[in-house]
């Protein structure tokens, strides 16, 4: 898909600072300057029980633009929702909507509300922009070997498993949320595929969604989702910034009538 509006750069040169073989964490740090970021495609898959079983969302497309370290802004088609898909432009806690099959007043495009965006690299609970986050994940690697090219680079295959356990010393975030004590042995299985450049140009894992657990005894008593995420990751580095739509084009949401 090709994102056209907004004035997108999304044909760019090649790898910012590429980091030497062998640090995923140090490659993708170096990658988080303004001016630059990265293409994703997301796949996910949800499992809501044995009646319903396993079902593959439509893809997540897109680009992520970096700056002083961190992600500061997202431009991604959502293709599961809506006739046509959304795009989302997030730019710190405002976002900006276009729905292709919406009807707006005359001239108006995009719907514009506050709400904090989820800026990050991440699949699943895994933040790749986090370099603790990162590092305890490869900590806990079990198998590593020779694997697929992706984005034009042979890959390595890196696999384990990490528990909400071992997160919460990263992320103690996570204890504010759905993962609790009772939750801390679940663990979530990971991939990720790294290039030469130590970039990740894939990333999947598996998981069983805390949240769901409320759920216990209802229908037909399951009491848990399973999630799985698998990332594309391609073009580190692109020259990319992200800009909000033209004014003019622009609605905020609480000006429409519902």
């Amino acid at each position: 898909m090709t994102l056209t509006v907004t004035g997108l750069a999304l044909y760019g040169a090649p790898a910012v600072g590429a980091a030497k073989a062998g640090d995923p964490v140090a490659a993708i740090q170096r990658q988080l300057v303004k001016g630059h970021g990265v293409r994703i495609t997301e796949y996910s898959t949800f499992n809501s029980g044995p009646i319903s079983g396993w079902e593959r969302f439509k893809p997540t497309k897109g680009v992520v633009g970096f700056g002083d370290g961190k992600v500061v802004a997202t431009d991604l088609w959502d293709l599961q929702v809506g006739v046509a898909g959304v795009r989302d432009i997030c730019i710190g806690k405002r976002i900006w909507e276009y729905d292709p099959k919406e009807k707006l007043p005359d001239g108006k495009k995009w719907v514009t509300f506050k709400h904090p965006c989820a800026l990050r690299l991440e699949t699943g609970y895994l933040r790749l922009d986090k370099p603790n986050v990162l590092a305890a994940v490869l900590a806990t690697t079990t198998t590593t070997k020779a694997s697929d090219t992706y984005d034009g680079s042979p890959t390595t295959l890196h696999e384990g498993s990490i528990s909400f356990r071992q997160l919460w010393n990263v992320r103690p975030d996570l204890r504010d949320g759905a993962v609790k004590d009772e939750h801390a042995d679940w663990e979530i299985d990971w991939r990720l595929w790294i290039g030469q450049d130590g970039l990740v140009r894939r990333a999947w894992s598996r998981w069983r969604e805390p949240e769901g657990d409320k759920w216990k005894g209802v229908t037909d008593g399951q009491g848990w989702f399973g999630f799985v995420e698998d990332v594309r990751y391609s073009d580190w580095g692109m020259e990319l910034t992200i800009k909000p739509p033209p004014a003019a084009q622009t609605i905020a949401f609480n000006r429409l009538k519902h």
